[in-house]
């Protein structure tokens, strides 16, 4: 197979064993979790609480579209605990104003914090998502509140997150994101003497893989064997479009598949205020 021109040369992408920041989404292929098992997932937890924990004191442009994609993701009763969850780290009086979910004359008991049992209910939850967050699946909004996180987060909980992420059986694959760049990682977990090999992968809109050897619109070359460790590919993309890259390896005859959703920098960034129909 011929290497890509825009590959870097005498590029191999790197193996890890230690910690990385992270986000991930691992689906093997005859064992696909609901979107609803994104709330309840462990590793997810890590991250989720150390989201919140420093919501007050962190970027507000990065938290803002963590949060927004957070509640995209969630049912009324999930989107009511993660929003106490983020209010109790610190007073903010602009609580949902950047993404319309609540308007800035909206406040709760305390001066300065916006109360989701007074002023948000189930019906005007609901109307707000079929306003603002029918772009993306449930699924895919539940992918980019976990990139999005890890702007926020202090490197310690991205690393924790990372390490128990790392102990998922089977393929899992998350991005990370990095400059300009993003850092695709797939990790390979599982016991059997035999490796796994590549079977398909693929690349939306324009997104290139820097690993050696992979084509057009493809991550890894096909054949190509995943060792038990975390395999680190760069990706370079145009930042205003999302992203979603795939794989498929073939391990003793069953198949096992992972996929990543990566926002763009438009996406879960509105700002107009939300008004109930």
């Amino acid at each position: 197979m011929k290497n890509r021109k825009d590959a870097v040369p005498g590029y191999r992408a790197r193996h890890i064993i230690s910690p990385i920041i992270a986000v991930v989404c691992a689906l093997p292929l005859l064992h696909i979790p609901p979107a609803g098992a994104f709330v309840v997932d462990s590793c997810r937890r890590i991250l989720a609480e150390g989201f919140y924990n420093d919501y007050a004191r962190s970027n507000a442009r990065f938290r803002d579209q963590a949060m927004y994609a957070q509640l995209c993701s969630s049912k009324f009763q999930h989107a009511r605990q993660a929003i106490n969850r983020a209010q109790q780290s610190g007073p903010d009086n602009s609580f949902g104003f950047s993404y319309g979910l609540f308007s800035q004359s909206e406040s709760g008991p305390s001066p300065g914090r916006h109360s989701p049992d007074g002023s948000l209910s189930e019906d005007r939850f609901n109307q707000w998502k079929s306003a603002y967050c029918s772009k993306n699946s449930l699924a895919d909004s539940s992918r980019a509140a976990e990139f999005l996180m890890q702007k926020v987060v202090p490197r310690s909980v991205a690393n924790a997150w990372s390490a128990c992420m790392q102990k998922r059986e089977g393929l899992t694959c998350w991005a990370t994101p990095q400059n300009k760049e993003i850092m695709l990682n797939v990790n390979w977990t599982k016991t059997g003497s035999l490796q796994p090999q590549v079977s398909h992968s693929y690349l939306t809109r324009g997104a290139v893989s820097k690993f050696e050897g992979a084509d057009i619109r493809r991550i890894l070359p096909v054949g190509y064997k995943l060792n038990p460790e975390t395999l680190q590919i760069p990706i370079a993309r145009e930042t205003d479009r999302a992203v979603v890259a795939s794989i498929q390896v073939n391990h003793e005859g069953v198949e096992h598949s992972c996929n990543v959703f990566i926002p763009g920098e438009r996406d879960f960034a509105l700002t107009t205020p939300f008004v109930a129909r």
